[in-house]
């Protein structure tokens, strides 16, 4: 079991995301913007960090450069319906570990969630 959190302003997305990955055994925190996502990274350790690109005020590659900038090691996984290949680029160099393009399928996020370096466990 892994300790995820989802970074979307989209509450619907995020609460759709919520439920499947808790359905795997996982327990999920959501924050709405990218400084909610931060406060709460910097009080847990979380073994993943699924993330929007498009949020207000700040973008998930600031969130990934901020977590950078504080040294942490968290994989990423970034989510967005405005990824081109630009984003998807940038996101890679600052750490995310894969860009998953939305509207994704359920066994696509649960894919992504498996890979590697994730260090997660499904029950």
């Amino acid at each position: 079991m892994g300790l995820i959190l989802i970074a979307d302003d989209d509450r619907t997305c995020r609460d759709s995301i919520q439920k499947t990955l808790e359905r795997e055994g996982h327990v999920v925190e959501g924050a709405g913007d990218v400084d909610s996502a931060m406060r709460a990274a910097a009080q847990r350790p979380f073994d993943l960090i699924v993330c929007d690109y498009r949020m207000p005020g700040k973008t998930g590659l600031d969130l990934l450069a901020e977590l950078k900038e504080v040294g942490s090691h968290v994989p990423v996984l970034m989510i967005s319906a405005f990824a081109d290949a630009h984003t998807e680029e940038a996101a890679k160099r600052l750490g995310a570990r894969a860009v998953l393009k939305k509207p994704f399928r359920r066994q696509e996020l649960l894919d992504a969630v498996r890979m590697p370096c994730a260090n997660l466990v499904s029950l």
